[in-house]
């Protein structure tokens, strides 16, 4: 019976000490601001935490295809509305969910619009395993930070104070055409409706909840790309946004509103849009969001007087033509 309850006690302390070595650690792992050389993850769309607080009025969420075709300094420039592209390479949902979280921590958008191209992405438990215990132990998704490690890891408290100029967006002029065999095939019709994994359709309606609960408008949207997208998942997210009860908006259909040329608005052969490609879908969102009649224009406004700064910033690089790394 002793050694028994030896055993246990000698268990009982080994998951304390263990645990108390995970708590530590995150602590002096976790990134301490939002910017590259903290070692954060993605700071392109970790940016959105520095923004000032409930100052953007609606945001985009997903992976590459969405930072890729959004620019919110001309939704800006053109009507005065402030937006966010808080979008990451091969973004999950289970991520997707966590940045909206995030970003509701400090921010009241009132539009929310997904890409819909992770709706599709494979995504299994081991996925939620990993990011559940990620949120517990930080240490298991910085545990690469080691060789990169300072003083101040060991003692300041998280401070997230690095912005992002161009709110998301990556600026390419990169182009490479589609192929015309990839563009005879392009949205070519079907009735058939491509599948969707139950663990994103349980993501995609916490996402929906998750959104009105909180009193914003979620809006599914699946941008410009041959290599992604087909008339399968356009009639799978048809079905989904109405059980859902939420827009959706194909912009793959919209040829006259939004006349992408894959000859010219690609920077990598159909999959992803470049700067001129990017420009259309944007002209297409920014009157959406202004006929929504949601929001103010707020170019004038004084304390918004830094997009102004950033819209200058941008049209010089653009001027320029030096294309971002992805």
């Amino acid at each position: 019976m002793k050694k028994m309850i030896k055993r246990i006690v000698s268990c009982v302390l080994f998951v304390a000490i263990l645990l108390g070595l995970l708590e530590v650690s995150s602590f002096i792992f976790q990134p301490k601001s939002n910017d590259k050389a903290a070692g954060i993850h993605y700071p392109r769309a970790n940016g959105v935490l520095s923004e000032p607080k409930d100052s953007l009025d609606a945001i985009f969420i997903g992976d590459s295809e969405a930072y890729h075709s959004f620019i919110p300094l001309y939704i800006w420039k053109d009507y005065g509305i402030t937006s966010y592209a808080i979008s990451s390479p091969a973004q999950k949902l289970v991520y997707s969910m966590e940045f909206l979280k995030k970003t509701f921590d400090r921010q009241s958008p009132k539009i929310v619009f997904l890409e819909t191209n992770a709706i599709f992405r494979k995504s299994y438990f081991e996925d939620e395993i990993t990011y559940k215990s990620e949120q517990v132990f930080p240490v298991f998704r910085y545990h690469d930070r080691w060789k990169n490690l300072q003083l101040k890891d060991f003692s300041t408290a998280v401070e997230y104070t690095a912005t992002e100029n161009n709110k998301g967006y990556l600026f390419t002029k990169k182009c490479k055409p589609a192929s015309d065999k990839v563009i005879n095939k392009y949205m070519k019709y079907s009735d058939v409706s491509a599948p969707i994994l139950s663990t994103n359709q349980k993501y995609l309606k916490e996402i929906a909840k998750f959104c009105k609960k909180h009193g914003a408008k979620l809006v599914l949207i699946s941008t410009p790309s041959t290599k992604n997208w087909n008339y399968q998942r356009h009639n799978a997210m048809e079905t989904v946004s109405k059980d859902l009860g939420v827009d959706y908006i194909d912009t793959n259909l919209l040829r006259d509103d939004i006349p992408i040329d894959w000859k010219k608005d690609s920077k990598d052969k159909g999959d992803h849009l470049n700067y001129n490609g990017a420009v259309k879908v944007t002209k297409y969102i920014g009157k959406y969001l202004n006929d929504t009649k949601l929001f103010s224009d707020k170019r004038n406004d004084p304390s918004f007087a830094s997009w102004n700064t950033c819209l200058k910033k941008f049209e010089k690089q653009v001027k320029i033509g030096k294309n971002q790394e992805s």
